[in-house]
């Protein structure tokens, strides 16, 4: 499922879990992530929910 991904599992679920449970924006995600930090842009992650 996540063979040629760049980010561990466990970041991509985390990110995953950010955007639907508080429904926050894809940018918003990118700056949780970043605090962690975790740089991913927020496009990335738009392909990591759908």
């Amino acid at each position: 499922m996540f063979k040629h991904h760049r980010y561990p599992r466990n970041i991509i679920f985390q990110a995953v879990y950010y955007k639907l449970r508080f429904t926050l924006s894809y940018r918003d995600v990118e700056e949780l992530l970043s605090t962690r930090g975790i740089k991913a842009d927020h496009s990335t992650i738009h392909r990591w929910v759908f």
